[in-house]
């Protein structure tokens, strides 16, 4: 029985880790602004925002010490949730 439910949580974790890498956009960072918090990105689709076209656009971080883990130039993975009024990166992967 027990490992019939460590197998069942491993693959249902494995199920949501692959989902969750699908929904995230893919960019590169072209600019960062520690003082104000946000990044500049060149980005394809964004599935968490129904956005279907790329575009460069400025968002801020849900952390800033996602700042300290890129530079310009980077290819990053990212989610993006609207946070009081402002879309904010809430997961960052470097590629």
């Amino acid at each position: 029985m027990k490992r019939t439910l460590a197998a069942a949580a491993l693959t249902i974790l494995a199920a949501t880790s692959a989902y969750a890498q699908a929904t995230l956009a893919e960019g590169e960072v072209t600019k960062i602004d520690a003082k104000q918090g946000k990044m500049t990105v060149r980005h394809g689709p964004i599935p968490s925002l129904d956005m279907t076209d790329g575009m460069t656009m400025v968002f801020r971080v849900k952390e800033d010490a996602m700042l300290e883990q890129v530079k310009s130039g980077d290819k990053i993975a990212f989610d993006v949730e609207r946070i009081n009024g402002a879309l904010t990166i809430t997961v960052l992967e470097k590629q």
